[in-house]
């Protein structure tokens, strides 16, 4: 399958310093299984650590990379509320039409008996509690990364290049920033439906899931005294985002206010992405005789991720999407049987074709970033091979033609 756009546009010069290869040589990589080179600068000083210090970090060239990313971040940081909140605060829930908020293939339900048992009012509802969910779990998961975000720079702040850490700082405003614009819409939503944001947040029974995530990275950063293995991990968080986003920005149905919103936003995360890829190669680099167990945690993590159904789906994801089912009227028994047969493929043995394409287009960018990574071929093949078990429908007949993804441009005037 040829992907398209498979690197957020309107920062590619910064997307092909970060990623270390080139794309064909990404490609290549790819189709042969070779790892490219371990590209270690540019990020070294991001990481902060408490164990091992690092001598002097105030060689330009260390910091060249981050810089830049800096100059990009202090070019848009003024126009944030021009870019989410003014749009965010002039959206108007009544005014909705027919206007959709998600991808229609990817609401929650969709080709099930149980859509074909919706009127269009419900099935409009559950495409915009779809949206509500999806973005008001991001919001949770963006306020997690914040927190260690933070607590990386107050380290970094303490020990190493000031700088740096005033760029780690920045993307955590601008993340609070995104959260704010997507806040306001979720909730003119809610209100349009009669619902509030402790409705969602009932229904939503997977939210517990960033808590935790942020007490276990930071016991085991308190532990190992550095946060390597989170900055290591937390790419395959961006990919599945940023592959659920794009398709919503492609969306001929979608709303133009809030794709205006979610288009600035994923040219902010086409930055910050840049830095999650560079920072995971060198948090590699650091973790040492802790390499290939970080590697596994990595590839089961990346295989846990999903777009769509998964063989791994569990009960909080069960929950939200029955209790979803539920807020749209129909009733919590049968939103449970409906679940049961989606999750099973009962009725859909193979996803709607965009869902499709977006899990074959994650698939695939966790095989090219791992294919980037220094580890030995043994190695390399298992944590691909983890990966493909969570995506065994695409993963089985990978070379088959299907629908690709293709994502327009994205630009700022």
């Amino acid at each position: 399958m040829e992907v398209h756009g498979d690197r957020p546009h309107g920062a590619d010069e910064f997307w092909r310093a970060s990623s270390g290869v080139g794309q064909a040589r990404r490609r290549a990589a790819y189709s042969t299984r070779a790892g490219g080179p371990d590209q270690r600068r540019g990020m070294v000083g991001c990481l902060p650590q408490t164990r091992r210090r690092t001598g002097n970090m105030a060689a330009a060239a260390t910091f060249e990379f981050t810089r830049r990313l800096q100059l990009v971040s202090d070019r848009d940081v003024e126009r944030l509320d021009d870019h989410f909140l003014a749009p965010a605060r002039a959206f108007d829930a009544s005014r909705l039409g027919d206007d959709l908020l998600f991808p229609l293939e990817m609401t929650w339900f969709h080709g099930e008996p149980i859509w074909h048992e919706l009127s269009e009012a419900q099935r409009l509802m559950l495409n915009r509690l779809t949206f509500c969910q999806s973005y008001f779990s991001t919001a949770v998961a963006e306020a997690a990364t914040n927190t260690l975000n933070f607590q990386a720079a107050l380290q970094t702040f303490i020990r190493e290049d000031p700088e740096v850490a005033l760029y780690m700082a920045r993307e955590v405003v601008e993340e609070t920033t995104h959260i704010q614009s997507f806040l306001i819409v979720i909730r003119k939503v809610l209100a349009h439906y009669g619902l509030g944001l402790d409705d969602l947040r009932r229904a939503n029974v997977s939210l517990s899931l960033s808590e935790r995530y942020v007490q276990a990275h930071s016991l085991l950063g308190w532990l190992r005294g550095n946060l390597d293995y989170y900055y290591f991990t937390r790419f395959p968080l961006n990919v599945n985002q940023k592959t659920v986003e794009r398709c919503t920005i492609d969306e001929p149905r979608m709303h133009p206010g809030v794709r205006s919103i979610l288009k600035n936003h994923a040219i902010d995360e086409a930055r910050h992405m840049q830095m999650s890829r560079a920072t995971g190669k060198v948090a590699l680099a650091r973790l040492g005789l802790l390499k290939t167990p970080a590697c596994v945690g990595f590839a089961h993590f990346a295989a846990r991720l999903y777009i769509g159904r998964h063989a791994k789906d569990g009960a909080l994801q069960r929950g939200t999407r029955t209790n979803t089912l539920a807020l749209v009227g129909v009733p919590i028994e049968r939103a449970r049987q409906a679940y049961a047969a989606w999750r099973d493929r009962t009725n859909q043995p193979e996803d709607p074709p965009l869902v499709r394409a977006g899990r074959r287009y994650y698939l695939r960018q966790m095989n090219e970033y791992v294919d980037e990574l220094d580890v030995a071929p043994r190695l390399r093949r298992y944590m691909q091979r983890v990966i493909a078990d969570g995506y065994a429908d695409v993963a089985a007949d990978f070379a088959r033609p299907e629908r690709s993804l293709e994502f327009e441009d994205l630009t700022r005037s």
